[in-house]
Parts: C-alpha cells; structure tokens; sequence
C-alpha cells in the first residue's frame, strides 16, 4: 500500500487578499464608494475611504497581523457591549 504526501499549503493563515491587497485595507475604500454612491458625493467620499485606508495601512504596518481586531475584540467585547477581559474556568462546564 503506497501512500501519496500530503500537500501542506505554505500560507495557512494569510488573511483574505482582493487582487494585491489584503481584504482589510480594501474595506475603507469600499465603504467610502458605497456611501459616496448613497450620498451623492461619490469623490468625496473615496478619496476619504483612500485617506483612511493609508492612515490604517500606517497604523498596522508597525504591529502583529490581526492586531486590529484583537483590539476590537478586548476593547468592545467582541462587539457584543459585554466586558469580556476575564476569562471563563476551562474546567467549568455549565455556563450561565
């Protein structure tokens, strides 16, 4: 019985990229065109997307990846307004 290697893929844990970018950089803009179209102010509106993503570009360059939405997670309670800096007892099973 011959066994055929298994293929390990390189980049298991990139994050999603649209074309050259990562998906998080592409979002400001994204959203500036979307409330450009909504406001009527379509170059307002993504050149201010293309200025916040440079500053987020800046802001994550000097960081781990994924720091971002760590911070969000410890900061907003993983966006639930619920304070989560504790941890549960991993040995508790019946949570209330």
């Amino acid at each position: 019985m011959s066994q055929e290697p298994v293929q390990i893929p390189a980049h298991i844990d990139e994050p999603p990229y649209v074309m050259f970018w990562r998906l998080d950089e592409v979002l400001p803009i994204g959203i500036g065109l979307v409330a450009g179209v909504l406001l009527a102010q379509l170059i307002l509106c993504t050149v201010a997307g293309l200025v916040l993503a440079r500053f987020y570009r800046r802001y994550c360059d000097n960081r781990p990846d994924g720091y971002l939405l760590h911070a969000i997670y410890w900061y907003m309670g993983a966006i639930s307004g619920k304070h989560t800096r504790i941890m549960p007892n991993s040995y508790e099973r019946d949570y209330i």
